[in-house]
């Protein structure tokens, strides 16, 4: 059944669409007796329509055919891959390609011996989600000596490429997103560096 255009408002009065009904044991019904009655009808069957269904239909009308379908649906093996995002959603991931432990491009196959293996245009993708903190912080204990005699304290060298800044570009910019981007309050910020 087709959604028509919204119908003006109209209130229904049970009672005298029980008359209605009543009288047309009797007597056919006026025009304007059935123009109220379609008008009630069609109102109710609108708003059936419009109704979620919350319940299974088997257990709201007690039809054994509609109860078998869902039964044999229910019993249907679960497709996989059925997830919210699949793996082209995380544009920002890291991809890692990881080749057969055995087999490559041309290989014969092992199952039939007959033919030859050949690379799949797109590869079986695997996604996994770690948590991961907004800001890490990397300790470096650099060891230092003492000359007992000369009191001389000897400093081991910075790795490379750590800089001189305590915060990093990338450190600036995530609370940046945090404050600017996503409103968090700097003392929560303080507590999640804590």
């Amino acid at each position: 059944m087709k959604r028509k255009t919204p119908r003006p408002r109209v209130d229904v009065n049970v009672e005298e669409l029980d008359r209605i009904i009543d009288g047309a044991r009797n007597a056919p019904l006026s025009e304007a007796d059935s123009q109220k009655l379609k008008t009630a009808l069609h109102a109710l069957a609108e708003r059936l329509l419009s109704q979620p269904k919350t319940g299974k239909t088997s257990a709201v009308f007690g039809d054994s055919e509609t109860a078998a379908a869902e039964e044999s649906q229910a019993k249907a093996e679960p497709v996989s891959g059925h997830g919210r995002n699949g793996a082209t959603a995380y544009r920002g991931a890291k991809k890692i390609p990881i080749g057969h432990a055995k087999l490559a491009h041309g290989d014969r196959c092992p199952e039939c011996a007959r033919g030859n293996v050949y690379a799949q245009k797109e590869p079986k993708a695997l996604v996994r989600i770690v948590g991961q903190a907004p800001l890490a912080a990397t300790v470096y204990e650099l060891e230092r000596l003492r000359c007992n005699a000369c009191g001389q304290v000897f400093t081991a060298e910075e790795p490379e490429g750590i800089g001189p800044e305590k915060y990093d570009e990338t450190a600036a910019a995530m609370i940046a997103q945090l404050k600017y981007g996503s409103g968090i309050p700097f003392y929560r910020l303080a507590s999640l560096e804590d």
